[in-house]
């Protein structure tokens, strides 16, 4: 966990979640849990290896919660997701 500040010199928190080797449901409940903690600025760095999870799943629930959410393709099966809470 890392802290930090945005442009507006709001203190906000960097989390980092690896769920390489999970499926789903289990992918998209951790992010929930972890998502629960978060306060608005707060990001969620999360590697996955599940494509489901990576490129579906888990950007909706982003989205539907007010959420923003970035997927970047790291490599082979390999998917880095960034959720920051609004």
């Amino acid at each position: 966990m890392l802290t930090d500040e945005n442009e507006a010199g709001i203190a906000m928190t960097i989390k980092n979640l690896d769920i390489r080797g999970k499926v789903c449901p289990y992918c998209l409940l951790d992010v929930k849990e972890e998502t629960k903690t978060m306060k608005p600025g707060d990001e969620l760095v999360i590697t996955c290896d599940h494509p489901p999870a990576a490129t579906k799943n888990i950007p909706d629930y982003a989205k539907d919660t007010g959420m923003t959410v970035e997927t970047k393709k790291l490599g082979r099966g390999v998917w880095e997701l960034h959720i920051v809470k609004k």
